[in-house]
C-alpha cells in the first residue's frame, strides 16, 4: 500500500467516524425549560416537563410520579409556536384525569401505575 492509498483510507475512516459521531443522539440533547404539576393527590402526581427541541419547536412530556417511581405517559409536540401560549385545564372524575388544551391535538390516552386514566384532548 503506497502513501496515497494510506492517506485515502485514513481520510475515509476519519470522515466515517465523524459522521457516525455527529449522528448520535447523545449530542442532540433538548433544552429543559420548565416542569409544572397538573394533578397532585396523596398517592401520585401528574405533571409535564417542557423541552425546547429547536427554534420554536417544543416537546411536552407528560409523566406520573408515585413515591420515587416516575413513568412517561405520553408526549405532545408543539411546532412553530411559543410554549407559553399553551394552556391546560384539567378535570378529575373518579379514576380519570382529563387534560384539555387550547391547541389542536389528537386524543392521547394513557394509564398511570395506580390505574388513573389520563386523557389529553383539544378543548
Amino acid at each position: 500500500m503506497n502513501n496515497i492509498d494510506r492517506l485515502h483510507a485514513y481520510f475515509v475512516f476519519s470522515l466515517t467516524l465523524i459522521l457516525f459521531i455527529s449522528g448520535c443522539s447523545l449530542f442532540e440533547q433538548n433544552d429543559f425549560i420548565i416542569s409544572k404539576v397538573i394533578s397532585n393527590n396523596t398517592k401520585e402526581q401528574v405533571f409535564y416537563d417542557v423541552y425546547q427541541t429547536g427554534l420554536d419547536n417544543y416537546i411536552f412530556e407528560f409523566k406520573s410520579a408515585n413515591n420515587s417511581d416516575t413513568i412517561k405517559l405520553f408526549e405532545y409536540y408543539l411546532n412553530d409556536a411559543t410554549y407559553t401560549a399553551m394552556r391546560f385545564t384539567n378535570m378529575q372524575t373518579y379514576d380519570t384525569l382529563t387534560i384539555s388544551t387550547n391547541f389542536p391535538t389528537n386524543k392521547l390516552i394513557s394509564m398511570t401505575k395506580l390505574g388513573t386514566i389520563v386523557i389529553l384532548k383539544h378543548e
